[in-house]
């Protein structure tokens, strides 16, 4: 962190002088075990669920003897990811030396509520080279920082306290959200529960029955451009990006030939190089004219029906079973004359299609528009860290 103007009152120091950057002693391989005791966090696992373990008395040995965080303390990641912050609870656990450190802070000097922020807008110098980034005790020692007076840290924490608490909040939310939409979906695409004013029967069909199966064709990554002519996907994006409803299409190209998609096309990608689950992504395509590429199937219906409903049938009812006709190995193939042969059980009412469709895509639109909140909040607030931290914006400390 390096700070040319030093506001007026802040200290410029370094994170050697303000503590001593500690670990906890090393543990061997065979003083571990996968069943039960102390758990033992490794950099693979550090901010995590743990699976490995210490002895108690081990564990209640080196606590004893040698260096171990106290509550509060701000345990830094010092390989791999380089950075990842937890404060400890002080619930029993142990911690991967070297790869697991903290800096035993005098609370007199900084706090750790203030320092907890502080690292997160630090640079890190780690080492170059070797197969995993490092960040040694030197550097540590040596990093810069500026620090306000007492008063003025507790003030900055509490105020980014707040923005946290708020994002929290907002995140636990969105995670409500999904899981009351989770079950809606359960409830409405088996027919458990019906949405008022339908009663029709329903009734077990082909694929092939409704839909006319096509495939994409052409188009790579390298024929991609932001101010291309055409609109159009690529089979990756039906896994990557794209949601079940596409109303608008991100990708563009000057190609012109190939195939086109028709107003309610249900695209599901043909190969993947992960597994068959994968593959299980049905989109419906609001827009006519995109050009379609390789690797995509396409069901293209037959008749009147809903595709947005369709979309959501296949993607979640029926994922399993399409994920069981992927066929391969290192590359996965979904093939369209598997899709022909698939069994799904739906309503005779179109009408009852689209209701289902349009109350699940309006959870999926409040939990969009909550997202986009979420992500204004964190943005404001990384640009408010910035700024308190650096002394950019001063807070009002009221002193008796």
């Amino acid at each position: 962190m390096q700070n040319t103007n030093v506001p007026n009152g802040w200290v410029k120091t370094t994170l050697g002088k303000v503590g001593e950057v500690s670990m906890c002693k090393r543990i061997m391989k065979h003083q571990t075990n996968d069943v039960g005791g102390v758990p033992f966090f490794k950099i693979g696992t550090f901010g995590g669920i743990a699976d490995a373990y210490i002895d108690k008395d081990l564990f209640c040995e080196y606590k004893k003897k040698y260096s171990y965080p106290n509550i509060g303390d701000i345990l830094l990641s010092a390989a791999g990811t380089i950075g990842r912050l937890v404060v400890f609870d002080g619930n029993d656990a142990y911690f991967q030396d070297s790869n697991i450190v903290w800096v035993s802070n005098n609370e007199k000097l900084v706090i750790n509520k203030y320092l907890y922020y502080l690292y997160r807008i630090i640079k890190w110098r780690t080492s170059e080279g070797g197969i995993v980034s490092r960040l040694y005790n030197n550097e540590i020692r040596k990093t810069e920082i500026v620090i306000p007076p007492f008063e003025e840290q507790k003030k900055i924490a509490e105020i980014l306290g707040t923005w946290d608490r708020a994002i929290e909040e907002l995140t636990d939310l969105i995670t409500e959200k999904k899981e009351l939409k989770r079950g809606l979906m359960q409830l409405l695409l088996t027919g458990t529960q019906r949405l008022p004013g339908f009663s029709a029967s329903w009734k077990q069909v082909k694929l092939a029955e409704l839909f006319d199966v096509k495939k994409g064709a052409g188009l790579s990554k390298d024929v991609l451009d932001k101010e291309g002519k055409e609109s159009c996907i690529l089979y990756g994006e039906l896994y990557t990006t794209y949601p079940e409803i596409v109303r608008s299409v991100i990708s563009r190209t000057d190609i012109s030939e190939g195939v086109r998609s028709e107003y309610g096309d249900i695209l599901i990608p043909g190969s993947t190089t992960t597994t068959g689950i994968d593959l299980a992504n049905a989109t419906a395509l609001l827009e006519k004219g995109v050009l379609l590429g390789g690797d995509i199937n396409i069901l293209r219906k037959k008749q009147e029906l809903s595709s947005e409903f369709f979309a959501y049938l296949l993607t979640h009812a029926y994922r399993f079973e399409l994920a069981k006709l992927a066929q391969g190995i290192t590359i996965v193939h979904l093939y369209g004359e598997s899709l022909k042969n698939v069994d799904v059980v739906v309503p005779t009412d179109t009408a009852e299609q689209k209701a289902i469709a349009d109350v699940l895509s309006k959870a999926d639109s409040e939990i969009d528009l909550l997202n986009q909140q979420l992500n204004v909040l964190r943005e404001q607030k990384r640009g408010l860290m910035q700024k308190l931290l650096t002394g950019e914006i001063r807070v009002r400390v009221d002193v008796e």
